[in-house]
């Protein structure tokens, strides 16, 4: 007789599985691929928690798993991602957007008044997140997104259409040079690449093997990107205006000479959650 397997049973094989694996979240991965195959929320699960699965939802599963046992990001599996309180679409050849950027985005809207009309550059976008999540909470602001690739930047437009329609613009290109008209900013945001090549062996397999490189390298030093942002920012920044960037932790001090050398005053350095040194903000003259 086929054994059953039960919503508490396969969650239990699935996190031993997962953990022997090397899958760091092993736990709630399991539960978020679970709900997705049984098209269902994480809370349905603990509510069902004895309800055995049909075999078609069992092998949904499991080639789910399978999948994540291979390291395959877990973003890339369901097509999406949360960030900032919102489901972003995401997809193989798009950086997956992380928990502690969304400090940036906070970082930008205290900036910015509530009410208050306001020009935002969202630069190295990726699938749109940091932008769009500003244009929709400071709905009076019109939003510039400029990213690299083509792909991603598809991405990020369906993504603006769905959560900020009519107040975002995605555009493929390369930094500043992107920009056709010259305009003047009141707020710069920026998730460049930053990992120096050198430091490619300290990734996740997950991150490695699957996040696009252009999103994630960045020169011998990690800098190469905010380099190139910093020697530009002055003539697209307003006088007052805000400018943020995200950094590994290591690149504190180097960032804010590069920006210091730019002419940008009142800088300082953001910690993310876990104390590390993750934005530096200065403000244009």
């Amino acid at each position: 007789m086929a054994e059953t397997w039960t919503v508490r049973s396969l969650l239990q094989w699935a996190r031993e599985w997962l953990g022997k694996k090397g899958v760091e979240n092993p736990r709630l991965d399991a539960e978020l691929l679970l709900a997705h195959a049984l098209r269902c929320d994480r809370i349905r699960l603990y509510i069902d928690t004895d309800k055995p699965l049909a075999a078609t939802e069992l092998a949904a599963f499991k080639e789910l798993i399978k999948r994540r046992g291979a390291r395959e990001p877990v973003a890339y599996i369901l097509g999406t991602k949360e960030f900032h309180g919102r489901p972003f679409e995401v997809a193989p050849g798009v950086f997956i957007p992380r928990p502690e950027t969304e400090l940036l985005v906070r970082i930008v809207t205290e900036h910015l008044a509530p009410d208050g009309k306001a020009r935002v550059l969202d630069l190295c976008a990726g699938s749109g997140a940091v932008g769009i999540s500003i244009a929709a909470e400071r709905p009076r602001s019109s939003v510039d997104l400029v990213e690299v690739s083509e792909g991603a930047a598809a991405v990020a437009r369906r993504n603006a259409a769905r959560l900020a329609s009519g107040r975002v613009r995605v555009i493929t290109g390369d930094l500043f040079a992107a920009l056709g008209e010259k305009v003047r900013y009141d707020a710069i945001a920026a998730n460049p690449p930053y990992v120096a090549t050198a430091d490619a062996k300290r990734l996740a397999p997950d991150v490695l093997q699957h996040e696009p490189h252009l999103a994630l390298f960045a020169g011998d030093d990690g800098l190469a990107v905010i380099r190139r942002i910093a020697a530009g920012i002055r003539d697209w920044l307003a006088p007052g205006g805000l400018f943020v960037t995200e950094i590994d932790p290591a690149q504190g001090q180097a960032v804010l000479a590069l920006l210091r050398e730019a002419g940008l005053t009142q800088l300082r350095i953001e910690r993310d959650l876990a104390g590390l040194d993750r934005h530096v903000v200065g403000k244009g003259t």
